[in-house]
């Protein structure tokens, strides 16, 4: 992966996280070039490409900053197209998890395909449900190689991504996300709380980390009348 690109993904994921907040001055090109040990012109490569998302903006003179998002104070509204886990998106609030289901595994061809691994690459297969303020709030699926890093209970038991970040040097950076709807089946509806066949807000997730590999295969099942989630759109000029 070219620098400038590097440096993007750690800007963005600074800004994703509330490293950076919404409306405020990023760090001058002076402190962020020493920081990356890069030209000024690779740091301009890489703030453009957070300008086209519509992440950050210059003023004149001033510097640059990070775009508000619309409905950003609304703990209701929560925003689609970020890449984050529960704990970011809930960052001031109790998350806590409860195991349902853990164990190692070969994966499926679906999964072999969306994590880019061989039929013979093991895989953990992981069922929680996620509570806010002890209230349900979501069923999670995921799937992962073993190869990223060791994962037991004690690490599910929290934020499994805080975890990858500490021990394993591995962000998320991107994800592709597909949003559909569907009927609660059994399993859905014991874990969530809700009658069968219930409509279900349901998200997969393939996520790649800083280096762009996949490293997580998710489906994560949402109550339908207990979320809100919000999309902005930027629009790059120059295309």
């Amino acid at each position: 992966m070219y620098r400038y690109r590097e440096i993007y993904s750690d800007i963005k994921r600074d800004i994703l996280t509330n490293h950076y907040r919404a409306g405020a001055l990023l760090p001058t090109q002076e402190i962020l070039t020493e920081k990356y040990q890069v030209s000024r012109l690779t740091l301009k490569k890489s703030l453009n490409l957070l300008s086209d998302e519509g992440l950050v903006y210059s003023k004149q003179g001033s510097g640059t900053y990070v775009r508000p998002r619309m409905d950003s104070q609304s703990t209701e509204m929560l925003p689609l197209d970020l890449p984050v886990g529960v704990t970011y998106s809930h960052r001031d609030q109790k998350i806590s998890s409860k195991l349902i289901h853990f164990n190692a595994r070969l994966p499926t061809e679906i999964e072999q395909k969306n994590l880019q691994i061989l039929s013979n690459d093991p895989v953990y297969e992981i069922k929680r449900v996620r509570l806010i303020n002890k209230k349900v709030y979501s069923f999670e699926h995921s799937v992962m190689p073993v190869s990223i890093a060791p994962i037991d209970e004690k690490v599910l038991s929290g934020s499994v991504y805080d975890y990858l970040g500490s021990h394993a040097n591995l962000q998320l950076t991107d994800a592709r996300r597909v949003v559909y709807a569907e009927p609660a089946n059994k399993e859905t509806s014991q874990v969530l709380e809700v009658s069968l066949d219930s409509p279900i807000f349901v998200i997969d997730q393939i996520a790649y980390d800083q280096k762009g590999r996949a490293f997580e295969y998710s489906t994560s099942r949402f109550v339908s009348n207990h979320n809100k989630f919000v999309l902005d759109v930027h629009l790059n000029k120059n295309n």
